[in-house]
């Protein structure tokens, strides 16, 4: 696997869900694909994959022919999001645990293992998005499966930002928590991982616990 780097499309991702959670951005507040491709200086392709991914994870509603309006996150309700997380997805993971090829767990392992300091990041958070495709995937029950996989995408916004926030000598390192997971998961010992997969859920709400909200 090659050098990965953020596209204009993921930086203006990033971006829009510092302002969102960082309160530059209040709840109401209009975007359009027009002025935020003005503001940053690139085309309204990266930007309207942008808008699209934060309104499918609820930070922002789409306004028939006005572009889309800031949904301001509630800081209890963030927390109550990630609680029901990481009750539910352990639950997918009983079921998944055996069944993910080792091929697919020893190949992000390496990944991670072997990302150069500049590309941490990126790879921590594809890592991420990986392992808990993973487990929604090989989850036997469906509907367990698809409920995981709704919640993943509703923290999608604030697990990235605490992986992008996180500095040099913070006890969070991105990628040497989801390389302990993968490990575990290689060894297919539910309980250690589900244990520790759920921790690893709960932590995504600490940008809510910080006052980033």
């Amino acid at each position: 696997m090659g050098l990965m780097k953020r596209s204009l499309a993921e930086q203006a991702y990033l971006e829009l869900v510092r302002r969102i959670m960082g309160g530059r951005l209040d709840g109401g507040v209009r975007l359009t694909e027009e002025g935020l491709s003005r503001e940053f200086g690139i085309s309204r392709t990266p930007v309207r994959e942008a808008l699209r991914r934060l309104a499918e994870e609820g930070l922002i509603e789409s306004l028939p022919r006005r572009g889309y309006q800031v949904c301001r996150p509630d800081p209890e309700a963030v927390e109550e999001l990630f609680a029901c997380r990481a009750m539910i997805e352990p639950l997918a993971l009983e079921s998944a645990i055996s069944r993910i090829p080792e091929a697919k767990l020893a190949g992000w392992k390496r990944r991670l293992e072997e990302a150069a300091p500049e590309e941490r990041i990126s790879v921590a958070l594809a890592a991420d998005a990986a392992l808990h495709s993973l487990i929604t995937e090989y989850c036997t029950n469906r509907c367990l499966g698809e409920i995981a996989a709704r919640l993943i995408r509703r923290t999608a916004p604030f697990r990235n930002l605490r992986s992008c926030s996180a500095a040099p000598g913070d006890d969070f390192d991105p990628v040497r928590e989801r390389l302990e997971l993968f490990e575990l998961l290689l060894k297919r010992d539910y309980g250690p991982a589900a244990a520790k997969l759920a921790e690893h859920i709960r932590g995504g709400s600490s940008v809510v616990r910080r006052g980033a909200l």
